[in-house]
């Protein structure tokens, strides 16, 4: 019905020929897309603020769990693997800094991407309801991690401070933060598009990233027991165990080779371009799942 008036069926058909009607979930061209998506940024931050507050609310302890988690999680490695099997004295002379920056900059990743594979199939509604560029979503659970995770690194500052001292490469760390933000987002794209194709992608992640948290160094160092120069290498390889290895040259200091630095500054371009670009790719499928 155009004006009031009823379309022949002939004239929809000829006007779908001609390319004049188009799907109302179709994606735009891919720079107008990244202005749409640009224009946003305010709702982004607001949403992105405004799950804060939600979750301080439902929960007792609200963001204190961002935490907690984490801290309980250090102890418990720091009792079996420092204490029972004596991987702490092999791994660093401060194994609870050493597990503490670990396991704060590996969990920023994790949760970033599990809650990015949500961030399509829990929203269908809105997606069916309203046009907007679908990467909102990922980023935006991204923006809410990342909000999240600056107390953890009053955490790690603290921590470090007491057992290490201040040093001039504590800078560095948000640095390293934020282009690890960059390396989530793109990480949580690709999981939103995945779970749109197979819903159990949500359940598999978890025992992905527990693989990956032992072959990351989280919770041991690689240097103490990797001899062969074939496995270090392959550790570089590893973009979360790089991103792990320069957290904790900001902290403990010593030696960063360039080759960590380069390996998750392309991890990141890589990951992020492709990510955007692929979650993109797959716009108009997202309001028929």
């Amino acid at each position: 019905m155009v004006a009031g008036k009823l379309v022949p069926m002939s004239e929809l058909l000829e006007q779908t020929r001609a390319g004049t009607l188009r799907d109302v979930h179709e994606s735009s061209k891919l720079v107008p897309y990244m202005c749409d998506v640009w224009k946003r940024r305010g709702y982004v931050r607001y949403v992105a603020t405004s799950e804060l507050k939600r979750r301080q609310v439902d929960n007792v302890l609200g963001n204190v769990w961002h935490l907690l988690n984490p801290a309980l999680q250090i102890g418990v490695y720091y009792i079996i693997f420092g204490q029972l099997l004596d991987v702490g004295d092999r791994s660093s002379n401060n194994f609870i800094l050493f597990l503490t920056v670990g396991l704060f900059i590996f969990q920023f990743t994790q949760r970033a991407t599990v809650d990015g594979a949500k961030s399509i199939v829990t929203n269908l509604g809105l997606i069916k309801a309203i046009k907007f560029p679908r990467a909102i979503l990922p980023l935006t659970s991204t923006a809410t991690e990342a909000s999240a995770f600056w107390s953890s690194l009053v955490v790690i500052y603290f921590v470090a401070l007491i057992s290490e001292g201040a040093r001039w490469q504590w800078i560095v760390l948000p640095v390293l933060v934020l282009v690890q933000t960059f390396f989530n987002m793109g990480s949580a794209m690709i999981a939103a598009r995945m779970t749109t194709y197979f819903r159990d992608t949500i359940q598999i992640l978890p025992f992905f990233f527990r693989l990956l948290l032992y072959g990351s160094g989280v919770i041991f160092s690689v240097d103490a027991y990797a001899d062969n120069s074939t496995i270090s290498w392959l550790f570089t390889a590893n973009p979360m165990y790089c991103f792990v290895t320069a957290a904790r040259w900001t902290v403990f200091g010593g030696e960063l080779q360039l080759r960590y630095v380069l390996s998750l500054s392309a991890w990141t371009v890589m990951l992020f371009v492709f990510g955007f670009l692929w979650f993109r790719a797959g716009e108009e499928q997202y309001a028929r799942g």
